[in-house]
């Protein structure tokens, strides 16, 4: 079974980041954590993890910094809306079509 959530040192451990790197993405809100209510720990969703994953990326194969790396995310976040949007027209025409034309 999967990971629901990753603890910061689980985190820092894959990415072999500074923890700073982690609280600099926190206080620039581009990534969140939550807080387990049975221990009050602070973790990283599996989402959360995967948006860390494209900033550490980004941040340290492309040399982004994190301004620049805000607007990817945002333009990233952007496409894959805009594809939903263009998958649900998609099944609309596909449906209407399959009323409309007698099948052959």
């Amino acid at each position: 079974m999967a990971q629901d959530y990753y603890y910061r040192e689980q985190i820092i451990e894959i990415f072999g980041f500074k923890e700073n790197f982690l609280d600099e993405l926190e206080s620039e809100k581009l990534v969140s954590c939550e807080e387990l209510e049975s221990t009050q720990e602070r973790v990283f969703p599996v989402d959360q993890v995967e948006r860390i994953r494209i900033i550490f990326n980004l941040v340290s194969e492309l040399e982004v910094n994190l301004a620049g790396v805000e607007v990817i995310l945002e333009m990233r976040e952007n496409m894959i809306r805009m594809q939903r949007q263009f998958d649900q027209i998609l099944e609309a025409i596909v449906k209407e079509l399959k009323l409309r034309l007698p099948e052959i």
